[in-house]
């Protein structure tokens, strides 16, 4: 998605936990965008050190699942907090994991949260109720993993764009 970003964006900042992964992230990036392209490395379940309402948009792709409800609530509290009024934040969630090893048995990991689609879908609702919602769901399967050390991944994602509504203020 990086491209993608930087293509549409004036500034983009990435952020994570891994050194490793943020510098190959600025490995991969194309010469003419390096300059709006910064990283940090956070993690997400602290507090962000951002102040409040500064981003336009918030891009969360491919961690999310990982997480427990409560630190996923955290998460989406900080987000929402360092979220510009009228600013969007859009999720990728996946949902009804299932990875076969090269013996089709179920790889499971006890750190990962276990979703199913509408439990999610629900959990959203839940955690962004007072966001303008859209949530769209998709399926993936990808085959012959060997580098992960599987041999199949499937399930459904969703993809959650949350408008964080201005409120109105009542003057009597």
């Amino acid at each position: 998605f990086l491209l993608e970003l930087l293509n549409k964006s004036r500034s983009v900042t990435a952020i994570d936990i891994d050194k490793k992964e943020l510098e190959m992230l600025k490995e991969n990036c194309a010469i003419e965008y390096s300059n709006k392209l910064k990283t940090e490395i956070v993690d997400i379940t602290k507090r962000f050190p951002y102040q409040d309402e500064t981003y336009d948009t918030i891009f969360c792709t491919g961690t999310l699942h990982l997480f427990d409800k409560s630190t996923i609530a955290s998460i989406i509290r900080e987000m929402n907090r360092c979220l510009k009024q009228d600013g969007t934040m859009i999720l990728d969630f996946a949902t009804d994991i299932r990875r076969l090893d090269c013996n089709d048995n179920e790889v499971v990991f006890e750190s990962e949260g276990s979703y199913g689609t509408d439990d999610a879908i629900a959990l959203f609702h839940e955690l962004l109720n007072d966001c303008s919602l859209d949530i769209q769901k998709a399926t993936f399967k990808e085959d012959n993993l060997d580098e992960a050390g599987y041999n199949s991944i499937a399930g459904n994602f969703l993809i959650v764009t949350a408008g964080k509504v201005k409120r109105k203020i009542n003057h009597f």
